[in-house]
C-alpha cells in the first residue's frame, strides 16, 4: 500500500473568485478551506478515483459572484 503523509496539501482555484487557494486534505479525502480573498468556504470530498465533490458556501451576509 502507498504510504502518504497526511494532511496532504492540495492546490486549486476558488470556484467563486478564481484565485489560487491551498488546502489540506485528510486521510479520508476531505478538505475544508476558506478563500482569503472572497471568503467563500469550499468543502471537497474525494468520492472515487475519478470523482471529486465540491460544495461552495458564501459567508452569512455575502453572496456568490455571478457573471
Amino acid at each position: 500500500m502507498d504510504e502518504r503523509e497526511y494532511p496532504k496539501p492540495v492546490r486549486f482555484f476558488c470556484v467563486n473568485c478564481k484565485r489560487e487557494v491551498i488546502g489540506l486534505q485528510d486521510e479520508n479525502g476531505k478538505m475544508r478551506v476558506s478563500c482569503s480573498y472572497c471568503g467563500a468556504v469550499t468543502v471537497s470530498q474525494l468520492k472515487g478515483r475519478r470523482h471529486i465533490q465540491f460544495d461552495v458556501y458564501a459567508l452569512k451576509g455575502q453572496f456568490l459572484i455571478q457573471q
